[in-house]
């Protein structure tokens, strides 16, 4: 049951995160962006409490990889989507801002260089290699 809210909280968390960029690109839908707000705040925190104790986020350096990658690609097709749309960010979050693709190619760097770490130590490990002393 844990596992279940605690996936489901993660869940609504994008939902509210998406509902928030909704709205500041379309501010006159008539919905109080404080509203997507406490919804991120309130889901993020029952994920946290419904978290398994000592368990990481992620199992391996490639699921983060994945996951850092078709998150971006998420974000940056709900920027081009709005914008389509007729939409204008009211706080300057633009599919076009240098800062956001920087911060996206840097995460995903980091990723990729702890994925690589990952299989070169697995590999290393799996090579059948003994030292005869």
């Amino acid at each position: 049951m844990k596992n279940r809210v605690n996936y489901i909280s993660r869940t609504l968390v994008a939902g509210f995160f998406t509902l928030i960029v909704v709205i500041d690109f379309f501010p006159d839908i008539g919905i109080n962006i404080s509203i997507g707000i406490m919804g991120v705040v309130t889901f993020i925190v029952l994920a946290f409490i419904t978290r398994q104790n000592g368990e990481p986020v992620f199992k391996s350096s490639k699921q983060k990889l994945i996951f850092t990658f078709f998150s971006g690609i998420y974000i940056f097709s709900l920027l081009i989507i709005l914008s389509l749309l007729g939409g204008v960010s009211q706080v300057g979050i633009e599919w076009t801002n240098p800062i956001l693709w920087g911060l996206f190619l840097i995460e995903v760097l980091v990723a990729y260089t702890k994925y690589k770490k990952e299989l070169k130590r697995t590999s290393n490990n799996s090579s059948g290699t003994f030292n005869n002393s």
